[in-house]
């Protein structure tokens, strides 16, 4: 999960309150579903859950406290004005989406520059996935002469002074050039031209997603800020513009939002859209749900606390809830909100009343036996979620096959149910490439969906083991010599048999049978695979359905 850091001085000043000690601020903070790392001083590092992007920053974290301690209640106020801002957008096939806002009568300081560094760099490493789907840029609007054109530009065109530098460089020596260039160039460069932002004076005010210019810089002496973000996701890009809003505008002194008039190929919308979502709950269900008695007025109020507006429209409450809180996605949610505002230390201990005596079932112990054979074989756990998206699952795999969907998904991340690991496994390898320079060896334990049009609910699940194999001068040996060890080891026979999978090699694909039953699979991964999720060496990868493996008749032994 994300940690941050702030300052402890710069959240009581937005606050406007101050904390008698650090065990008050501690266990405050401790509520924001998050976890305090550390206080050293005026130095705060914490925790943040990964559907919090809100709090990525001491701007949305004094925002949340602020209704905790009742200091405001409900939706954050602001001002909206529209000052005929323009912003043309040219097609960019290769980062098609922009949208844009501005934060006026700011009170920036050196800190709070900081803190608007680390929300984008968080947000670039997490929704942005590494700035390859997303990018954000502040600039001073003061500076910048409307309308801006957004396009592709050749790169031998582009001539600009990059942050940090003391002249000014071409397209080429920005990406070539400077850390940002190397690192992420390749998300810039389309048929030679790159993405530009460009003023009505012809003044380059970054190249996306590498580098702004250092004369729109943002200092302690700007007042009004423009955002940016650019994104292959129209969605995407609206929800984190709110976030980046919402957050600036917790220093502003008017809370003014300006915005901006697109005209663009996909449409011609004024950014940011700041209106809330709306849900319906009833008393009747937060109780059901917490186990408590509380009354209209105590949800209403703890709803408040937790910064939405409540409605009550009788038999149920109608709850407004701001684009900022984009892990809201179930009037569950709310339920949670509620308990947090309420206080999971007020909530009754209660001993459930049990009728049988609880144990562990023989697939849960095997699965932990597996768990410890694979790390003896010198592979690394990891987790992942079972929610996944297309891209990864389908496009990057270069297998089309039908998928369980999310009929309503709030974040184009988690679209589908995954019906295999290894894909995930590879995001892995992918982030982890610098280690791979000898091998590395990674294995997951946990459940998959599938379409079953025989099964009575519409999907089968699955209880698989997958791992994966990378490094120089890996073949598919190296996958069957882990099999091998892991089955012995285990005490199953198993037998293997050619077989074709869109993502393995031909020639180098088995499939697993056991009790002749097909349990599972292992191949070498297509080069064209591998290349999809931007990886240098050969991957072996493999699954294993463990459900299937301790059916009945099945020949298992405990070692």
């Amino acid at each position: 999960m994300p940690i941050i850091s702030f300052k402890r001085s710069d959240l009581e000043g937005l606050l406007g309150s101050y904390f008698r000690d650090s065990n008050e601020l501690v266990a405050l903070l401790n509520r924001l579903k998050g976890e305090v790392e550390g206080v050293y001083g005026d130095d705060i590092t914490f925790e943040v859950t990964h559907d919090r992007p809100d709090l990525f920053s001491v701007e949305g974290i004094a925002r949340a406290l602020k209704g905790l301690l009742r200091l405001e209640l409900g939706l954050p106020r602001y001002n909206i004005v529209n000052n005929g801002f323009r912003l043309i957008a040219e097609e960019v096939p290769n980062r098609p989406f922009i949208v844009m806002g501005i934060v006026r009568d700011l009170r920036l300081s050196d800190e709070a520059i900081r803190q608007m560094i680390q929300l984008q760099e968080k947000l670039h490493l997490t929704y942005g996935r590494d700035r390859r789907k997303l990018a954000i840029g502040f600039y001073d609007v003061d500076k910048v002469k409307p309308p801006i054109t957004y396009r592709l530009e050749k790169l031998d065109n582009i001539k600009y002074r990059p942050l940090g530098s003391d002249r000014e460089l071409s397209g080429p020596e920005v990406i070539e050039g400077t850390d940002k260039g190397r690192a992420y160039g390749k998300y810039a460069v389309y048929d030679g031209k790159a993405p530009v932002l460009v003023d009505s004076e012809g003044r380059v005010l970054v190249l996306i997603p590498v580098l702004g210019s250092e004369d729109f810089k943002v200092t302690e002496e700007t007042r009004n800020v423009l955002i940016d973000v650019t994104s292959t996701d129209l969605k995407l890009a609206i929800s984190i513009l709110a976030i980046l809003t919402y957050n600036l505008l917790e220093r502003s002194m008017s809370r003014t939002v300006e915005l901006v008039n697109i005209s663009a190929p996909w449409g011609n919308p004024s950014t940011p859209i700041l209106e809330p979502m709306e849900f319906r709950v009833t008393v009747d269900f937060v109780n059901d749900y917490l186990g408590l008695n509380l009354s209209k007025y105590d949800v209403i109020n703890y709803l408040m606390m937790s910064r939405h507006d409540v409605v009550d429209q009788g038999g149920e409450l109608l709850v407004r809830v701001a684009p900022y809180r984009i892990n809201v996605l179930h009037v569950v949610d709310l339920v949670e909100d509620v308990a947090i505002a309420y206080g999971y230390e007020n909530i009754p201990r209660e001993v459930p009343s049990q009728p049988v005596k609880g144990s562990r079932s023989g697939l849960g112990l095997f699965t932990d036996l597996v768990r410890d054979l694979m790390v003896g074989l010198g592979f690394q756990e990891v987790l992942n979620y079972m929610m996944s998206n297309k891209d990864v699952m389908i496009q990057r795999t270069l297998d089309k096959r039908e998928l369980v969907e999310v009929e309503n998904p709030r974040s184009e991340l988690y679209t589908v149910i995954r019906d295999h690991i290894w894909p995930q496994l590879m995001e892995i390898l992918q982030r982890n490439k610098p280690l791979i320079n000898r091998v590395l060896r990674l294995f997951e334990v946990g459940y998959v969906v599938s379409p079953d049009r025989d099964s009575e609910v519409g999907v089968r699940e699955d209880l698989v083991l997958s791992y994966v194999i990378s490094g120089p001068g890996i073949t598919l040996t190296d996958g069957l010599s882990t099999l091998r060890t892991l089955m012995m080891a285990l005490g199953i026979e198993y037998s293997l048999k050619p077989c074709t999978l869109p993502s393995g090699l031909p020639g180098r694909t088995a499939c697993i049978v056991s009790n002749n039953d097909e349990v599972g699979f292992i191949m070498e991964v297509l080069p064209d695979v591998i290349v999809s999720f931007d990886l240098d060496y050969p991957v072996v990868a493999a699954e294993i359905k463990l459900n299937k493996l301790l059916q009945p008749g099945m020949k298992y032994k405990q070692p």
